[in-house]
């Protein structure tokens, strides 16, 4: 698979919304504590993938798909 310029900016954004759908969800909502650690958790995580997709789109260096598909962004973040 390659990914454009343009399919990398489609992800950006639809990363950014599902991000603040998190946000909205963790000041709206009552949730247990476990719920709310997950749905940070997850939400720290979606930062740091824009970030790290933005900077590689700055620096020219379009991602890579790793060969596993078990813990594909820890493995191409190492």
């Amino acid at each position: 698979m390659i990914l454009s310029f343009k399919d990398l900016q489609f992800i950006i954004e639809a990363i950014e919304f599902r991000i603040e759908a998190y946000k909205e969800r963790l000041n709206d909502e009552e949730l247990d504590e476990d719920e709310e650690s997950d749905i940070g958790n997850d939400c720290g995580f979606l930062e740091a993938l824009r970030q790290d997709l933005v900077k590689a789109i700055k620096d020219g260096n379009l991602p890579k798909i790793a060969e596993s598909s078990e813990g594909l962004y820890q493995e191409v973040r190492k």
